[in-house]
Formats: structure tokens, C-alpha cells, sequence
């Protein structure tokens, strides 16, 4: 928009006045005021004032107001200039929309009040102000090609910078992963040093455990010395009361002692003649008689009676299930493997689960050997099964309780199986030979290994004497911990598991000494592929005269694999051992018992049993004979051989005439030979009762009549 004339015209009038007034008084200091409105681009010029030196009169035109010039030049000073006059015009924003037709430029200025020169002047100092600004403006600008060329170098450098960097980052890198592992190689030096310093301490600290064991051992074994010297003291002296107190009976004692010794005196010497006029088997081998000069069987023994037999087998020896020998080894920190035992099917799956093993092997649990080979009375083959799938544990175990296993121990009849082992089954990677038993050649414990275990130790011993190692014991001091590291060499462990072999026979010896055992025999005594030493199978054998200060150990008797008129006999304090023959036997003294079976088999019979009531025994005592006899169902005839003594033969014939009237009726027929103290009153008493007792004199006729009685 043009701005109006009025204001253009004053503005340049103001131009044209200022310029005159500067020629005129050069030397003057102008001060102009100036307030711009903010109304477009007008400028309103508010005063013009002279501040000093003379003042002299501006002499415009009427007409225009311009000032008149007194010479031409000073409008070529104003107007020749077109840069200072064409930028005055636009700092004071007369000038403010260009067009580049000349004529209407000068026309415009011509109307607006210039003269025609004056126009012409502003046109042409527009025109070269805008030729210059342009010129100016090409020489500065860019053109697409400089871009594009400005844009390809500072790509190019970009990709160079990014080039470098990518070398600098992949050297950095390769700098770093080898210092990487240098470092993981000082670390790994390090690891393997702390492992090498861990197990030399785990070592020196085992050694120093082990001696510290030992010395305890001593100390504990010292004071036990003491202690049972003072208790021998205590038990001396109370021995000598009884002795005194004893000395008094034995003086009222001693006549009738006398007497019932040259009794039985009188009738071994008269069965010796009888027996010597008889006519004696082929076979029959005199009890009494020295053989040492005797022609051998083939096989170089003389043949013994079942009798003599007998006598060795008459002490009853405790036995353990293989649950119950792991459970005392357990509690004295020998290795075993992890077991539950079940006597139910929910019992067995539970264990199975709760073992969380890789394989699980299943074993009944009976006193007999030859287990893995046996069979069951279900049809189940083998007592040991081994399985990887816990969920085929309760099918096994179902073939298993309940039923009877056969094995080429337990005869034909086989064993009930009343529980069963579910233990977690363990790879073998070395099985050796390790026992503790008391040795009558150096009076005391010996260790005995072998390198060849999980086999018959006999065996080894005949084929390969020299792979059996033995090592005696100090009673007083046990194994010391030299004994058990060479012991363990010898067997072939090495490296680590030697101090832990040592260990777990030591720990052997302390369960040897703690139950009063006369062996502890291991087989296999092994090592697992993870180097740990475990007991896979134990033999423990007892002193039965130290039983009574275990009870723990009796309690884990199980009665329900052993004869039970055998335990009904130990409950009622009579010595009863069972037999395979026809003829039931009561006598009173071990001796005269053996004495009585012998004249029994020399008539061609067989004893049932072995029973020796004793020499106390009492009226209740022999009615629980009587019942224990006559559950055999074997017993054809019974046969009571009775030496009156302490117990008379009264007090015997009271007790089977309680018995018989009381108890159950007995059908077999009754042989009774009484002698010794009494024998008359105990010969009436049976004759009044009444009772189908055929009462004999004599052991021999007794006897002959007992196996014509069964044999009928």
C-alpha cells in the first residue's frame, strides 16, 4: 500500500530542509527529537532544534516548502549520492514497496511533489541500490550443485570419522579380550591353588580330628579302666560276703552233695556195663570213649552224634535283619546307603518317592542268606529286585509281604516276609574286604582286609592267601590311626579316600566295641564312583553272654523268625533246642540230657528236642515243658529222665501231675525214669494220680520202650 502523499511529501520537505540547514551552518549541533508512531511506516518529525552558533533562515519554495539551494551542487550532494540518499529514504520508510518499472517510479515521485530530476535521481539510486543488493546477493548465495558438493565432502568426512572410530572400537575390543583373559587366567591360577590349599587343609584338619579322636578314645578308655577297677574292688568285696554268707549253706549242703555225687557215680558206672554187654551199631560211636587212635572216614573226620552236635549249637546267638546292622552302623557315622523300611505296600511307595534316587533296589528282610536267588511262594522270583520307575515299587513289594521265600538256606518250607528294605542303590567302583573279629591266637580284636571283597572270603583265602592282610589290635589303646591308613593302602584305596577308608574303620571298631561284638564283618566294603566309601553289607555277630546290658539290641530280635517253642522255652527259663526226630525228651542237667538222646538213638530212634529244665526247676516250669513238648507234632512218645538232685524227683512228679491234670489232655504216651533224691515218694506220687504213665527203673529199658511206643 502506497502510504499517502501528505506524509511523503513532509518527510521528504524535512530531508530537503535538514540538508540546507547543514550547508548553511556547518558547524551547528542539531538535536532532533524524534517520536515514530506505530501507525505503519509513517515517521513524524516532531521538532527540529538548533542548539547553538548563529542562526540563519532557511529560504524555501511557497509553493512547495522546499528549501532553495543558493548553488545547483547542493542538490548534486544531496541527490547525486544514490547509496546515502536511497538509504535514507528507507530508513525513514518513504521508500517501502519497489517496482522495478522506472516510469511509474518517477511518475509516483513526480506526483508525490519531486521535480523531475529529483525523481529520476531517487529512481536510479533504487535501481543501483537494488542491482548492487543483488548482485551482492548472487555472489553470496548458494547454488544446488555447491550443496550437493558441500553435502558429498561432509559425508565423505562422516564415513571417515565413522571408519576410524570402527578401527579405534575393534582395537579397544581386542585390547580388552585379551586383558580379559589374562585376567580369567590369574583367576582360574588362583581357583585352582584355593582348591589345592582347601583340600590340604580338609586334610591336616581330618589328621588332627583322627588324633584328637584317639586321644579321647584313651582318655575315655583310662577312665573306664579306673572305673571298672574300682567297681572289681567294690564286687571283690561284696563277693567275699557272699562267700561267707554262702560258707554256711554249703556246710548243710555238702553231705547231700556228697551222696547224689556217688549216686550218679553208681549209675553211670552200672549204664557202662549194661551198654558194654549190648550189641552196638556200625555207625555208633561211643561219647565216652577216646578215638584219637580210631580209623577216619573218607572224608578225615570221625562221624559225631546228633547229640555231640548238639552241643555246639546250643547257644542261641542274637540275629539281625541287614535294616538293623545298617541302623547301628548309621548311628556310629558309618556310611551307608539311604533306606526306609516298609511293612506295607502305602509304606514302600512313600519311601520310594521320598529316596528321590536314580535306581532303587527292593530287598526282603529275613534271617537268611542267598536271597537274590530265592523265590517266593507268589511266584516272584528273586528277593532283590532293582528298578529305575518308583511307580513299579508298590507291584514288587505287593509279590513280596505276606509271603514266603524260599532260599537254599531256609529249606523247603521257606520264610514268611514281614517287611522290606527299600533302599537307594549305589554303582561300585571298587569292592574290598574289611572285618573286626576277636582272635583266640593273639587274644584280642584283629582287623582283617582283603582287596578282593564282594565275594567269599574263604575262597580268597585259599586261592590268593597273600591278597589277606590282618592287623593286630591293642586292646587297651584300639586301632591306631597308622593301623587304619596302612590298612586302607593295602586295600587298594588312594588319594583322598584313603584318610576317609581309615575313618569308617575306626568308626567300625568303636561299634565293634560299643555292642560287645565278636565280629563285625563288611562285604563289599567298596568305593563309589564319586569317591565316597560306603558299607554296602554287614555281618555283625555278639557276645550273648553281654547281651543283658544291651536291651536296645533285644528288643531287635525278631521272634518271628525263630522257632517258636524255642522262645517260649526262653521265656519260661528252660534250655529248649528243636530236632527232627519222633521222641520228646524232659530232662534235668544238660549232661544227662546228651546222655539221654545218645541211648535213644542207640535203640534206632530219634530225639525231638533238647530240653534241660535245670536243677531249680519248679511245678510251673515243668507244666510249660509238658506244653512245649506236646506242640511238636512230630512227638510220638515223651520220654522224662529225672536224676533227683537240688530239684527232687518229687518236686518233678508234682509238676507233670499238675500238668497233665490241669492242662490240655495229653494223647501221646509218657516214659518216665526216675532216680536220685526222693526217687520213692516221686515214683508214688505218679502212681496215685492215676494217670497212663509207664514209670522205668532203668535209662536203658526207658529208652527202648520210647521207640517201640513211637515206632508203633
Amino acid at each position: 500500500m502506497t502510504p499517502p502523499r501528505r506524509l511523503i511529501t513532509k518527510g521528504a520537505t524535512g530531508l530537503l530542509r535538514q540538508a540546507h540547514l547543514e550547508q548553511r551552518c556547518p558547524s551547528a549541533i542539531i538535536a532532533r527529537h524524534k517520536h515514530t508512531s506505530t501507525s505503519g511506516n509513517t515517521v513524524q518529525e516532531d521538532s527540529l532544534q538548533r542548539s547553538e552558533g548563529p542562526r540563519n533562515e532557511s529560504f524555501s519554495s511557497p509553493a512547495t516548502g522546499f528549501p532553495l539551494l543558493s548553488t545547483p551542487t547542493r542538490y548534486t550532494q544531496i541527490f547525486g549520492n544514490p547509496n546515502g540518499l536511497s538509504s535514507l529514504l528507507f530508513r525513514r520508510g518513504i521508500v517501502t514497496n519497489h517496482n522495478f518499472n522506472t516510469n511509474k517510479v518517477v511518475t509516483k515521485l513526480e506526483k508525490n511533489g519531486f521535480q523531475r530530476g529529483q525523481a529520476e535521481v531517487i529512481m536510479r539510486s533504487i535501481k543501483a541500490l537494488l542491482g548492487q543488493h543483488t548482485n551482492k546477493i548472487r555472489k553470496n548465495i548458494l547454488t544446488t550443485g555447491d550443496l550437493d558438493n558441500e553435502s558429498y565432502l561432509f559425508k565423505a568426512a562422516l564415513t571417515e570419522l565413522r571408519t576410524e572410530l570402527q578401527i579405534l572400537r575393534k582395537n579397544d575390543a581386542a585390547a580388552l579380550a585379551i586383558r580379559t583373559e589374562i585376567i580369567s587366567r590369574e583367576i582360574d591360577s588362583l581357583n585352582q591353588k584355593l582348591r589345592e590349599d582347601i583340600a590340604n587343609l580338609k586334610n591336616d584338619i581330618a589328621i588332627d580330628m583322627n588324633s584328637r579322636k584317639s586321644d579321647v578314645r584313651e582318655e575315655q578308655k583310662a577312665l573306664e579302666i579306673r572305673i571298672q577297677s574300682m567297681s572289681n574292688h567294690y564286687m571283690a568285696q561284696l563277693g567275699d560276703m557272699r562267700t561267707r554268707m554262702e560258707a554256711a549253706k554249703w556246710e548243710t549242703t555238702r553231705k547231700g552233695m556228697v551222696a547224689i555225687f556217688i549216686s550218679a557215680t553208681f549209675v553211670l558206672l552200672t549204664s557202662r556195663i549194661f551198654m558194654s554187654q549190648q550189641k552196638m551199631p556200625d555207625d555208633y560211636i561211643d561219647p565216652y570213649v577216646n578215638h584219637s587212635n580210631a580209623q577216619n572216614t573218607d572224608d578225615g573226620m570221625i562221624p559225631l552224634m546228633p547229640a555231640r552236635a548238639l552241643m555246639a549249637s546250643q547257644v542261641r546267638h542274637l540275629n539281625l535283619h541287614e535294616y538293623q546292622s545298617k541302623q547301628l552302623m548309621a548311628k556310629h557315622n558309618v556310611n551307608v546307603q539311604r533306606f526306609a523300611i516298609a511293612e506295607s505296600i502305602e509304606q514302600a511307595e512313600n519311601a520310594a518317592l521320598g529316596l528321590k534316587a536314580d535306581e532303587i533296589v527292593i530287598k526282603a528282610q529275613i534271617h537268611a542268606g542267598g536271597r537274590g536267588k530265592g523265590e517266593f511262594s507268589s511266584g516272584l522270583k528273586s528277593g532283590v529286585h532293582l528298578t529305575r520307575d518308583p511307580a513299579k515299587v508298590p507291584d514288587l513289594v505287593k509279590q513280596m509281604l505276606g509271603y514266603k521265600l524260599k532260599t537254599k538256606q531256609t529249606g523247603e518250607d521257606g520264610v514268611m516276609v514281614h517287611r522290606v528294605m527299600i533302599a537307594e542303590a549305589l554303582d561300585i567302583a571298587k569292592e574290598t574286604y574289611f572285618a573286626i573279629l576277636m582272635d583266640r591266637d593273639s587274644g584280642g580284636p584283629v582287623m582283617v582286609g582283603s582287596p578282593d571283597g564282594g565275594m567269599d572270603i574263604e575262597q580268597v583265602a585259599a586261592s590268593h592267601p597273600d591278597h589277606i592282610f590282618k592287623s593286630v589290635i591293642d586292646i587297651e589303646t584300639g586301632p591306631t590311626e597308622k593301623q587304619t591308613l596302612d590298612m586302607a593302602m593295602k586295600l587298594g584305596f588312594q588319594g583322598k579316600s584313603i584318610a576317609e577308608a581309615s575313618e569308617q574303620m575306626q568308626n567300625l571298631y568303636q561299634l565293634f566295641l560299643d555292642v560287645d561284638a565278636t565280629q563285625v564283618e563288611i562285604n563289599p566294603f567298596g568305593l563309589t564312583p564319586q569317591n565316597k566309601v560306603v558299607c554296602f553289607d554287614a555281618k555283625i555277630s555278639f557276645d550273648d553272654n553281654a547281651i543283658f546290658k544291651h536291651p536296645e539290641l533285644r528288643a531287635m530280635r525278631d521272634t518271628t523268625e525263630e522257632n517258636p517253642r524255642e522262645v517260649e522255652a526262653e521265656d519260661a527259663g528252660l534250655n529248649y533246642v528243636g530236632m527232627d526226630g519222633n521222641i520228646g525228651c524232659l530232662v534235668n542237667g544238660a549232661g544227662l540230657a546228651l546222655a539221654t538222646m545218645d541211648i535213644i538213638k542207640l535203640h534206632g530212634a530219634s530225639p525231638a528236642n533238647f530240653l534241660d529244665v535245670g536243677g531249680g526247676v519248679t511245678t510251673k516250669q515243668v507244666g510249660q515243658a509238658f506244653k512245649i513238648l506236646t506242640d511238636d507234632k512230630n512227638v510220638k512218645t515223651i520220654l522224662v529222665n529225672i536224676f533227683g538232685g537240688i530239684a527232687s524227683c518229687l518236686t518233678i512228679a508234682e509238676g507233670m501231675v499238675t500238668a497233665l491234670t490241669e492242662g490240655p489232655k495229653i494223647k501221646v504216651p509218657i516214659v518216665v525214669r526216675l532216680q536220685g533224691n526222693q526217687v520213692e515218694e516221686g515214683k508214688e506220687c505218679l502212681r496215685r494220680s492215676g494217670l497212663n504213665i509207664t514209670v522205668q527203673d532203668d535209662l536203658d529199658e526207658a529208652a527202648i520202650m520210647s521207640a517201640q511206643l513211637a515206632a508203633a
